[in-house]
């Protein structure tokens, strides 16, 4: 009896402490990713608020990463002068604006999310509520 007491016991605690795992997590508002190199970038959201950032980055990465073709491309921010986001049906395409004024458009996964320092304390957006990224350097 002491041994299926001591399994209900396991069973019954293991759903909670798995979400306690959430809960501490290391996505919280107060935290970003780090990153090895620091931009500055403007993001303009779908109701047209703009937040400029210090360490900017998407999925904690510096460069956009997506689908063209059945290939793989990124292109790292240093590149970059800004990035359309535009919905299309469940998909999210990204239309990248390089410095040498060249267009790329990259079919991207829209779980993604963008980080970043503000003045008043961290930003975090989901790409698919973005509207445009503008790589300030």
């Amino acid at each position: 009896m002491d041994r299926r007491y001591g399994y209900g016991v396991i069973i019954f605690l293991v759903p909670f402490l798995l979400a306690m795992g959430s809960i501490t997590g290391n996505d919280t508002p107060d935290t970003i990713p780090v990153t090895e190199q620091k931009f500055r970038a403007t993001f303009v959201d779908e109701m047209d608020i703009v937040t400029p950032c210090l360490e900017a980055s998407i999925n904690g990465k510096t460069y956009i990463e997506g689908k063209k073709g059945r290939g793989v491309y990124t292109i790292p921010f240093e590149q970059v002068e800004h990035i359309t986001f535009l919905s299309q049906g469940e998909g999210l395409k990204g239309v990248v604006r390089l410095k040498n004024k060249d267009t790329e458009e990259l079919i991207l996964d829209g779980t993604g999310k963008a980080y970043g320092r503000t003045a008043h304390g961290t930003f975090q957006i989901g790409i698919t509520d973005l509207k445009k990224m503008i790589i300030n350097e």
